[in-house]
């Protein structure tokens, strides 16, 4: 797949024609070796797309190895100007560069990676990790499981002839709130038959969505919301919960092991995964764990705390890495370093348990990750640490030297099709 190395944002200036700023490195896929130096190209044109030269531009460089500068350059006759950068580490660098100010400013950043494969976590697991996520699960398995099921009417007369859907909720033992999702089931599936999907949310308050189309494609779809809360509410009802209840969950707690607050979300997320393995139209194994950002630190870890998972597929996957400040690295969201009380001392060995890097290091399912060279919520080097641990024979990760914190349709895709090539494998079993 090509990938375009570059970022570009526009802003239309009042009546003025808008213009372009891109930023990119020498090599279409970003990537260099730890002492090499990338060139960034920051190009500036016009609506039209004619170069608009001697204009001033302001750049930053931001990355790993605690690297900052900036500078300012003019435009040449041809409309570029050229940053030469580098690291002597594994790591990322960004760029970002602007002109103008005010409604006439126009942005434009790229990214570059140095060995990336190289990066390793910042922190050694907790020789406790394994016992202490026992215990943990054990907490959540001495409550038999208890399933509320409600149906729930599908507007789409094509759709409700071919599929079931049930508004779940799953009791949770220690976990502060009960499993709270949707599950699509196909009609008149046979026993053992089907793949299961369980999907996972980012950051932020919402009800769980709707995997109707995993369903109408012959699997087990089910999605659970972060937080346990109740499903299909309007848009207010979770803001305000974001406002108020669960206002900066991320943070709680963060220095206790038994109340961080990522304890109680992978407990959700274990029990999701029990109650799948219980229906009947499972096909026994192939249970794929799948999310972005937030739910992609929630797919990793579920693919580290069950072995039966047999696929994770985590796009720009949050919760990794979180002691990467420490080693002059970007640290993974949710950054527990801006938390309200921040003790680096007792958080991070706390921090540590719900670190994805340390479930990644358990992994034997097939394994697909993705990342954003420029994305500044989970940031690359954060990923690649986790990404460079998974012991699993099949996987696979994706780069977007464009991307800041989004996935390209392009990446969504190649996500599907790991997933389709692992669904194939295991029929064939």
């Amino acid at each position: 797949m090509k990938l375009t190395a570059f970022l570009s944002v526009l802003l239309l200036a009042g009546g003025a024609a808008a213009e372009r700023l891109t930023v990119a490195p020498d090599r279409p896929e970003a990537l260099y070796r730890s002492g090499e130096q990338a060139v960034f190209t920051l190009k500036l044109t016009s609506e039209e797309g004619k170069t608009v030269a001697d204009r001033e531009v302001r750049y930053y460089l931001y990355g790993d190895d605690s690297i900052k500068g900036k500078g300012t350059l003019r435009t040449g006759r041809d409309g570029t100007a050229e940053v030469k950068t580098g690291l002597n580490r594994p790591g990322f660098i960004r760029l970002a560069a602007a002109t103008g100010t005010g409604k006439e400013k126009v942005e434009g950043s790229g990214g570059a990676g140095f060995d990336p494969r190289k990066i390793m976590p910042a922190r050694p697991e907790p020789p406790d990790f394994d016992g202490y996520w026992a215990k943990v699960k054990q907490e959540v398995d001495q409550e038999p499981l208890r399933v509320k099921l409600t149906p729930v009417p599908l507007a789409d007369a094509g759709q409700a002839a071919k599929i079931k859907l049930f508004d779940v909720e799953l009791n949770c033992s220690g976990s502060g709130a009960p499993v709270r999702g949707y599950l699509a089931l196909p009609y008149a599936a046979e026993a053992k038959t089907l793949p299961a999907v369980v999907s996972f949310q980012g950051a932020g308050v919402h009800s769980a969505g709707r995997p109707v189309g995993r369903a109408l494609a012959g699997m087990i779809g089910f999605e659970i919301n972060a937080h346990g809360v109740v499903n299909g509410r309007p848009r207010e009802f979770y803001d305000a919960l974001d406002k108020g209840e669960l206002n900066g969950y991320r943070y709680r707690n963060m220095d206790d092991p038994e109340k961080i607050y990522f304890r109680g979300m992978f407990q959700r997320v274990w029990r999701a995964l029990q109650f799948v393995k219980r229906l009947p139209e499972w096909d026994g194994r192939t249970l794929i764990a799948l999310g972005g950002s937030q739910g992609g630190g929630q797919a990793l870890a579920a693919a580290g705390l069950d072995p039966d998972v047999s696929c994770c597929v985590a796009y720009v996957p949050a919760l990794c890495d979180h002691g990467g400040l420490s080693v002059g690295r970007e640290s993974g969201w949710p950054r527990f370093h801006w938390g309200k009380g921040y003790d680096e001392a007792k958080v991070l060995p706390v921090a540590d348990y719900v670190d994805a890097v340390n479930f990644a290091r358990r992994i034997k399912a097939d394994c697909f990750l993705s990342t954003g060279f420029v994305d500044l919520s989970c940031h690359p080097s954060s990923v690649y640490a986790a990404y460079n641990v998974i012991p699993a024979e099949m996987k696979q990760i994706v780069n977007s030297p464009a991307s800041d914190h989004s996935v390209p349709r392009s990446t969504f895709q190649a996500g599907e099709e790991f997933m389709r090539r692992h669904i194939e494998k295991m029929r064939g079993k």
